[in-house]
Parts: C-alpha cells; sequence; structure tokens
C-alpha cells in the first residue's frame, strides 16, 4: 500500500549559511537569525559618472591587395589533404603573388598535385634549411618520403632524396 504524498508532506530545509549571508529577504522566515549584522541598513555605494570618451585609432591605409595577399597566403596555411592545398596555391598564384620565403608554406606546397610546384618547393626549401634548421622535421621528412617513392619524374624522386639526406646530415643532432 503506498501512501500518496500531498504539498502539505514535502519539507524545506533552511540553510543558516544562507540566511547569514543576507538573503533572509522571505517574510516570515521562522529561521532567520536576529543578530545585529542583519538588522543595520546597508550602506550605498556611489558610482562617479564619468562622460563617455571616444579615442580614435591610429590610421591605417588598408591596401586592398594585401589584405587579399594575406587571406589567400591563409588559405593555403590552413589547407588540408592534396586537393585543397592544390586549389589553394593555385588561387595564390592566380591572384599574382609570389609565395613568401617561409619553412611552413613550402611544407604545404610540397602537396601539391603538379610535379613542377613540388620540384619548386624542394629547391625553396634546400635553399631555407641551408640557413635556418627545420620546424616541422618529421612531416618535412615524411612528405619526402612519399615524394621519392610516389613520384612520376625521375628528376623529382631524386630531388627528395637529396634534400632528405641534406636533412639527415646537417640536422641529425636536432
Amino acid at each position: 500500500m503506498r501512501r500518496k504524498r500531498y504539498r502539505g508532506d514535502t519539507k524545506v530545509w533552511r540553510d543558516p549559511l544562507l540566511v547569514a549571508a543576507g538573503l533572509n529577504h522571505v517574510k516570515g522566515d521562522a529561521g532567520a537569525d536576529t543578530d545585529d549584522a542583519a538588522k543595520k541598513p546597508r550602506r550605498k555605494v556611489q558610482v562617479k559618472r564619468r562622460g563617455a570618451r571616444i579615442i580614435a585609432g591610429p590610421k591605417q591605409d588598408v591596401d586592398a591587395t594585401e589584405l587579399e595577399r594575406v587571406r589567400l597566403l591563409d588559405r593555403v596555411l590552413i589547407a588540408e589533404g592534396r586537393p585543397s592545398i592544390t586549389k589553394a596555391c593555385d588561387a595564390y598564384v592566380d591572384a599574382g603573388f609570389d609565395f613568401p620565403p617561409e619553412q611552413k608554406v613550402w611544407l604545404q606546397i610540397l602537396e601539391h598535385k603538379d610535379e613542377g610546384r613540388v620540384v619548386e618547393a624542394i629547391q625553396r626549401l634546400s635553399h631555407i634549411l641551408d640557413e635556418s634548421p627545420p620546424e616541422r622535421q618529421t612531416v618535412l621528412e615524411s612528405r619526402l618520403r612519399r615524394i621519392e617513392a610516389y613520384a612520376d619524374e625521375p628528376t623529382t624522386q631524386r630531388a627528395a632524396s637529396d634534400l632528405r639526406r641534406l636533412i639527415k646530415d646537417k640536422y641529425a643532432a636536432v
């Protein structure tokens, strides 16, 4: 036999910590503490209002071609997979821009479908790596290994193996 619960059967528990924190806003609360801190009137804080200040930022000449170049370069760097990298690189070149001499850009171009661009990327990376160590050496070596194994042209395979050998010889301790 189940007993039905009615509204009167529920118990309400009062948290004494809430009452001490000033949450005794319910009138007729039997569980409220009546200490002196709760009876004192609260002091109102006066906020000093200031007039709104409008500060003009530095004037910059926004060059539309530079913004387009940066946007397209970001597309190249963000792209993943051969089709999207190829599309982004071709859009960058079709807009009339030259790729900057940065490792991360040329590392992306290694994934291009056109082997002419891949050979150019290998040559540029060899010049860049003469001056500074590779930033993402394992990624670079794996892409070069893939190019060495699957490229159609023997010159592309040879260029990839030469660059991979240069990286191993020069930056083996890095």
